[in-house]
């Protein structure tokens, strides 16, 4: 069993939190900017052609970003397995969404240990 001092649990679930949070922020402004470019060629007329490597390349990085936050949902799920396997298994640190731990029989995308 990990010795886990709870103040480090509190840390780390802080810092996760705070990181689910930007990376979701982030993939909200990438998807604003992105209609934002739309909406701007499209008030102005531009031709289709005229903003396509604009949006290909906001595309991949949206496409980033939503990779970035698919590696924080496993992350997050070899946290939970680790905390089960410490002296912090029954405290509630406020997980992200009430994500449930790696192969939890329920769960649409469960991650192999």
């Amino acid at each position: 069993m990990h010795n886990i001092k709870q103040r480090v649990g509190e840390v780390v679930a802080a810092d996760t939190q705070a990181s689910v949070a930007a990376l979701d922020s982030a993939v909200l402004m990438q998807t604003r900017l992105c209609a934002s470019t739309i909406e701007a060629s499209s008030d102005s007329k531009m031709p289709i052609a005229a903003t396509q490597d604009l949006l290909e390349s906001l595309s991949a990085g949206l496409n980033g970003l939503v990779q970035s936050r698919a590696e924080l949902v496993k992350a997050v799920r070899h946290i939970n397995l680790i905390q089960a396997k410490s002296t912090l298994r029954t405290v509630g640190f406020g997980c992200p969404n009430g994500l449930q731990p790696i192969g939890y029989k329920d769960d649409v995308a469960t991650v192999n240990a």
